[in-house]
């Protein structure tokens, strides 16, 4: 299912198309349509590179504004909208919003959605996202179906993935030199809960970052692998951690206390991690 937005104009259905299409095709991840094509809906895709998805910015060849008829007469549908997944994350729909605020805000546009139930609103990007959150919710709740194939982590913490998964290549560049590891996300389940768990791996000796929402660090120095409680390894070793500046909640346990690092996850002892887990592709985890 597809949650669109349109978009409305008071008192005109005219605006400055040409500065539109400008806008979007200024965006680097934005693809217009082809540009043989001269009838029809043209479609312009906007696809996030790092975190894989995509939105579609479409300029119809007609209104397809749900009830339209019941909208106030002042309101002219400009034949545009946006549409995307219903079961992306809100981080994803946030950084969208970014696009449409501007577009909003450029073009004096108002918005629409179904939930609006015949009201034509001013853009508000918290109305927006409590509005999508909530159908998206209802949706899950209504369609179970749809979901099951999917696992599950809370809005908080995919948002804090996401986070540093756009920095990352930043942080590679940045570490490329001091050998210092710029650690992956690994996301894990179970055959019996739709819970997905965040976990990076270490080798026992390379210094490392330790990126936010880590549930679960697995420890593999060729020799002894195993997998620890995140939270309990902090309980005893979070003094070996530091924040890098300028990256808030991302931290680094550097050389001087790896050594002191290895020896506590060895010699201490760890609430056992007693279910099996295999590893699961960030696209399939979902906030609902």
């Amino acid at each position: 299912m597809e949650f669109r937005l349109f978009f409305l104009q008071e008192k005109s259905r005219t605006y400055d198309k040409p500065e539109l299409i400008t806008l979007l095709t200024s965006n680097p991840n934005i693809t217009p349509p082809d540009s043989r094509q001269i009838y029809g809906d043209k479609v312009y895709t906007y696809h996030h590179n790092v975190l894989n998805f995509e939105a579609n910015f479409i300029m119809a060849s007609k209104s397809v504004v749900p009830h339209l008829e019941l909208l106030p007469p002042k309101f002219f549908d400009v034949n545009f909208f946006i549409s995307f997944d219903i079961l992306l994350s809100n981080y994803a729909v946030e950084m969208i919003l970014d696009i449409i605020e501007e577009i909003v805000r450029k073009f004096r546009f108002y918005v629409y959605c179904e939930p609006f139930e015949g009201e034509v609103r001013l853009f508000r990007r918290a109305e927006i996202i409590r509005t999508f959150d909530a159908w998206k919710k209802a949706f899950a709740a209504k369609f179970p179906e749809q979901v099951a194939g999917f696992n599950r982590l809370d809005s908080q913490s995919i948002s804090a993935v996401y986070g540093y998964l756009q920095k990352r290549k930043r942080l590679e560049i940045t570490y490329s030199e001091e050998k210092i590891q710029v650690s992956d996300y690994i996301f894990l389940h179970t055959a019996k809960s739709r819970s997905a768990f965040v976990a990076i791996q270490w080798d026992g000796d390379s210094a490392f970052l330790l990126p936010p929402a880590v549930d679960i660090l697995i420890y593999d120095d060729g020799k002894i692998s195993k997998h620890i409680n995140m939270a309990e390894v902090l309980s005893k070793a979070e003094k070996l951690f530091r924040p890098i500046d300028g990256y808030g909640v991302i931290k680094i346990c550097d050389a001087k206390n790896t050594k002191k690092l290895k020896k506590i996850l060895l010699k201490e002892r760890f609430a056992p991690l007693n279910v099996d887990v295999e590893i699961l592709s960030l696209d399939k985890i979902l906030d609902v």
